[in-house]
């Protein structure tokens, strides 16, 4: 990361007085410093390495790196109750003499926290992530919002066109109305263009919902996976930040003996390339069929962009930043190097995509079936 200035030199001034020596007089080396740094997030408590969400935004900040110059810093939260600690500090910066020119709060849960420490530091300049805060109330707050409904609908298109059991499943983190939206895109999608997956009882019959409980464990993922798998589900889509990693392992695990091909759908970043045998080198064949695309990389840039690098701070509801499938916020993942689809199905779901932008189709944000 490039620092934007150098750390404050110790000063050492010598003073003679009356012959009768020197003084040294030394400036606290440990006092306040030249801050180094543009910006300061505080990530979810997924933590890096979730190849989703967090990893997502972290991409976007070293973009920001390349591209601007900006230096950043960051922490880890392991649980909630220290969103409010993190935020505070990063926003009294008493290590350094300068604020950070923005503070970026990843994810939903920092509503209440990220409201507290705003309110008490109205000249420092905030960014959200998934949560709408009230401009009005809170002018120095951005709110950066997805659509994640409408790219989960693709998804959940493609599924539906690919499945050859007619049975899909949904593993989600926490039973929260934000990922409501990713499973209700989804089997909206996959049933606008199945039969099979529209209607109370064939949902009932033919589509597998289940919570992880949180976003980190991989283990009860794919044990929720394997169960899907094994009552006959060949495509799990899993919104369910590192957890859904656990996914891949079932998909992985259950393709070896499976008779017919076994699918998972990944999230937020691309994720074909870990259904590879080795992620780190990846050559087809892959068990990830596609993955919701949620550019959370390019909304954490757009917002450096527009505020540190440009200095445009929007004022009212212009402060609140959404992010969908007409300005490509949301999408799906094409990477021909591993699996290339029917023609006629990507033909399919671009003619859906090309609805749902127009107008022409609705994509609910909630459950409109009985979970």
């Amino acid at each position: 990361m490039v620092s934007k200035g150098t750390m404050a030199a110790v000063v050492i001034v010598i003073i003679a007085i009356g012959g009768a020596g020197a003084y040294i007089i030394m400036f606290n080396p440990f006092g306040p410093q030249t801050n180094p740094f543009d910006v300061a997030v505080v990530f979810a408590t997924g933590q890096l390495g979730d190849k989703s969400f967090n990893d997502g935004v972290y991409a976007g900040m070293e973009k920001a790196v390349a591209d601007f110059g900006i230096a950043f810093t960051y922490v880890e939260p392991l649980a909630i109750a220290d969103y409010e600690t993190f935020l505070r500090a990063y926003a009294q910066h008493a290590e350094w003499i300068e604020p950070y020119d923005l503070i970026l709060a990843i994810g939903f849960d920092q509503e209440v926290a990220l409201q507290k420490v705003a309110n008490e530091t109205p000249d420092q300049k905030f960014g959200i992530i998934d949560m709408f805060i009230d401009p009005i109330v809170y002018p120095n707050v951005a709110s950066l919002l997805f659509d994640e409904h409408e790219g989960s609908a693709l998804v959940g298109a493609i599924a539906g066109l690919t499945t050859t059991t007619d049975k899909i499943g949904f593993v989600g983190g926490v039973d929260i109305p934000l990922i409501h939206k990713f499973a209700a895109g989804y089997l909206f999608g996959a049933g606008y263009v199945n039969p099979m997956l529209n209607g109370t009882a064939n949902i009932a019959a033919n589509f597998s919902m289940a919570y992880t409980g949180d976003w980190v464990d991989t283990t009860q993922a794919q044990t929720l996976a394997d169960g899907m798998y094994d009552a006959g589900a060949d495509i799990i889509y899993a919104a369910a930040g590192g957890a859904g990693l656990g996914v891949i392992d079932s998909a992985k695990d259950k393709n070896a003996s499976s008779e017919i091909p076994l699918w998972f759908i990944g999230v937020d970043s691309p994720q074909m390339y870990l259904g590879t045998a080795d992620p780190d080198n990846p050559v087809p064949p892959t068990v990830t069929l596609t993955s919701m695309l949620k550019r959370v990389d390019v909304a954490a840039y757009n917002l450096i962009e527009s505020w540190v690098i440009d200095g445009v701070w929007d004022t009212g509801y212009d402060l609140i930043y959404s992010f969908n499938l007409g300005n490509g916020g949301v999408g799906y993942e094409v990477n021909t190097d591993l699996l290339t689809l029917p023609p006629a199905i990507i033909a399919e779901v671009e003619d859906f995509k090309t609805a749902i932008m127009n107008g022409s189709v609705s994509v609910p944000d909630d459950y409109f079936w009985t979970p």
